[in-house]
Order: structure tokens, then C-alpha cells, then sequence
């Protein structure tokens, strides 16, 4: 689809449906700048990705192929995506219908074209002068931990830009790592997965699948199985439930050892709803009786940055929806135990939370509660704008009945407010 493409891929598709060649389409793009030469070579090099247009080009592509300007610059976030993927990981034209990447070295990356006339450029690049040291390598652990805690307040479209700048440090210091490589590895690891997680929740998925593809690639060359673990659980997601278990049960034998509890509780309570799901009762209870066992011994603050997040509300919302699923006689009062844990919590496991809770609601035939806790839900959703509030919202707003008028009422709140 034209849509999720690069700039360069675009351009010269509409050529071609124009039936132009390079010197044709250098001609028109004249007629749009006031008959200046335009050179044929230049476009050549636009539609291969060896250039990627800047932004004083923008309004004059947008004019002569008949683009929005907005287009435009979108297709060029998108090809500079994709060429800092290319830098990171040589691997990640797998399963994907655009033209393969440039293969370059993991470990020999360098930052991606104009990188260094940001301050963190100028970072890395001073950086990449010298040995990393352990002060630099704590400094970046650090950043990466904290951009899983702005994940749980941030939209999506506003961390994707710092992640994308953290990762190109990172890459850039790499080479000169040494004994830090593998610590260094692992960040660039958890950070690639978590950008994956945006660009799903943010709707572009052959983003997000290059990203995960990217952490699995250096989680397999740290050694570090946790991070296959991490993407395994973000990409289930994505997936038919059938294909979401045996990605569960794969991430399950990544954590199997102490410090991982709470990864362990997350993934299994993930595997309790895909089973409940695909209507299978006994393994959803197995799966949330595992996921509740291995809470027990959790320190979600404690553990990895990644697994802070998954506190008592959150498994107890995945448990709602299991319930909810199998229509399960313990439904309402699940719903109820994970709403009062739920406290002043108000990041954006609050709405994922309150929608499971008010999904559970309306299963057990509480419509009045479903429809109070889901304006919460609808409130939490707008001002994080998660996607996947948005996604557990209509679905509620589909099961609405439609005798009720408080229910009919709120059924149009969902749809003018998230579509």
C-alpha cells in the first residue's frame, strides 16, 4: 500500500503510472520550480534511497507528483527509518515485500545523515572518539530504563522520535565499547523492541516488525534471551491467538531464571487470554494460575525496566479479560478485586485496565457499571492516546445493547471520539 511506503518507492511508482521516464519527470518537476534544470540523476538517486529528499524539497515533490505536502514528509520519516534499521541490523528485509536493505556491519554502524547536528549527535559523535567508559555505559543503560517509564505517559508519537535519537547513540558508541559491548548490545536490544511497540500501537506494523526483528537480531548476539522474551510478548499482540500461544510459549522458557518473575507473570497472563480466546478453559485457568503463582515472588520495580509496568491492576485486568472470555461465574468479582487495586494510577496501563474491566462488566450483564467505568476508559484513552484503548473501546462499543439509551448514548461518545 502506497501509504506505508518510502518516499523513494513511492516516487517512482508514480512515475511509472505517469509512463514517464527520469528526464520526462526531471522536466515536469522544472515546470513546478520556474524552469530550473532539474538533474535526472538526482531523481535516480531519490528512488533507490541513495538520497532521501530534505525538507526544502518537500513542497516542490508534493507539487509535482500530486502529493500532500503531509505525505511527503511521512514517506521521508519512513525512509530515514528504514536506513537507521539498515545501519542497526543487516537482517531485517525478512518477511517483507519492499526491496532488501543495504547489508552493513551491527557492530560497524555509524549514525545516519545529519545525526550530529543534534545535541545528542554531537554526543555520540564525541563519544565515538574514544573507549566507552563505565560511567558512558551506565549513562545509557539508565536513558534506555527511562524510556520504558515515559512509554507508560507518552504517546506514542511523541517518545518514538527520542527512542529513534537514543538508538542512534547507542549504535554509534557501540564499536568502541569493548568490554561494555554486550551491556551496550542489551540497551540497543530493549530499546529497538520498545519502538516496535510503538510503531505497532501507532499503526505502522512493517515498522514495528523491522524493529523487532532488529532486538531479536541483537538480543541473539548478547547472548541475552530476555529481549526475545520482551519482543515475543509485544508482537503476540499482532497475531491470531493460535499463533500468539506458541509465541507465549516460546517467551516463557527466555525467563525462566531468578530475576524474572514478573516477566514470567506477564507472558503467562498474555497466554491466559489467547487460550480463553480460542474458547480452550482449562488451559487459560493453567495459564492464569501460573501467571498468579509467579507473581507471588515479582518485584516489578525491582526486575526489569521493561516488566514495571505489569503491577496488581494490570494482571488483574488480564485475568478480567481471560474471565470474561470463557464467561467464567468469577467474572464480576474480578472485576471488582481489579478496579479497587486500581487507586489514582494514571499512566497508560490505566487504560487497559478499565477497559478490560469494563468489557468484564458488560459480559456479566452490568451494563450500568460497564458504561460508567468505560467513560473512564474513554477519558484515559483520549488524553494518552493509546491506540490500543481505542481498540478495546469500539470492541465494548460493538457489544452495547442497543435497548439501553445510556448505553446507545455512550456507543456514540466511543465512535466520535476515537474514530
Amino acid at each position: 500500500m502506497m501509504g506505508s511506503q518510502e518516499i523513494g518507492a513511492i516516487l517512482r511508482a508514480l512515475r511509472k503510472r505517469a509512463g514517464r521516464t527520469r528526464p520526462e519527470q526531471a522536466e515536469e518537476i522544472q515546470r513546478f520550480q520556474g524552469g530550473r534544470f532539474v538533474d535526472p540523476d538526482r531523481l535516480k538517486r531519490w528512488e533507490s534511497g541513495a538520497r532521501i529528499p530534505t525538507s526544502s524539497d518537500f513542497q516542490l515533490i508534493a507539487d509535482a507528483y500530486g502529493l500532500h505536502l503531509e505525505q511527503v514528509r511521512q514517506a521521508v520519516i519512513r525512509a530515514r527509518q528504514a536506513r537507521r534499521l539498515a545501519q542497526l541490523h543487516p537482517l531485517i528485509e525478512q518477511e517483507t515485500e519492499e526491496p532488501p536493505v543495504e547489508r552493513r556491519s551491527f557492530i560497524g554502524a555509524v549514525l545516519a545523515a545529519g545525526v550530529a547536528s543534534q545535541p545528542w549527535g554531537r554526543l555520540a559523535a564525541a563519544l565515538e572518539g574514544g573507549a566507552v567508559d563505565k560511567t558512558t555505559t551506565a549513562r545509557l543503560e539508565a536513558t534506555t530504563a527511562e524510556m520504558f517509564t515515559a512509554e507508560e505517559h507518552m504517546p506514542a508519537r511523541l517518545l518514538a522520535a527520542r527512542l529513534a535519537e537514543h538508538l542512534d547513540t547507542i549504535t554509534t558508541v557501540l564499536p568502541n565499547a569493548g568490554p561494555y559491548r554486550r551491556g551496550l548490545t542489551i540497551a540497543a536490544a530493549e530499546t529497538a523492541a520498545l519502538a516496535g511497540w510503538l510503531y505497532w500501537d501507532l499503526g505502522d506494523h512493517d515498522t514495528a516488525r523491522r524493529y523487532y526483528s532488529t532486538a531479536s537480531f541483537a538480543g541473539r548476539q548478547a547472548g541475552h534471551g530476555a529481549v526475545n522474551a520482551l519482543v515475543l510478548g509485544y508482537a503476540s499482540y499482532g497475531v491470531e491467538p493460535e499463533r500468539a500461544r506458541e509465541m507465549l510459549t516460546a517467551a516463557q522458557q527466555h525467563v525462566r531464571g531468578q530475576g524474572y518473575a514478573t516477566a514470567r507473570s506477564w507472558l503467562c497472563a498474555r497466554e491466559a487470554e489467547e487460550a480463553a480466546a480460542m474458547g480452550d478453559q482449562e488451559a487459560a485457568v493453567r495459564a492464569l494460575d501460573r501467571a498468579n503463582t509467579a507473581f507471588d515472588y515479582a518485584d516489578p520495580a525491582g526486575e526489569q525496566a521493561w516488566v514495571s509496568f505489569f503491577g496488581p491492576a494490570r494482571l488483574g485486568s488480564m485475568g478480567v479479560s481471560t474471565y470474561a472470555w470463557l464467561r467464567h461465574p468469577g467474572l464480576t468479582a474480578a472485576a471488582d478485586e481489579t478496579l479497587a487495586t486500581l487507586g489514582g494510577l494514571d499512566t497508560k496501563v490505566r487504560v487497559a485496565v478499565l477497559g478490560d474491566v469494563a468489557t468484564g462488566y458488560l459480559t456479566a450483564g452490568d451494563v450500568e457499571q460497564a458504561v460508567s467505568v468505560g467513560r473512564q476508559a474513554l477519558a484515559a484513552t483520549v488524553e494518552t492516546e493509546t491506540t490500543m484503548g481505542k481498540v478495546r473501546l469500539l470492541a465494548l462499543a460493538d457489544q452495547l445493547p442497543e435497548g439501553n439509551s445510556e448505553a446507545r448514548t455512550f456507543r456514540e461518545e466511543i465512535r466520535a471520539a476515537v474514530i
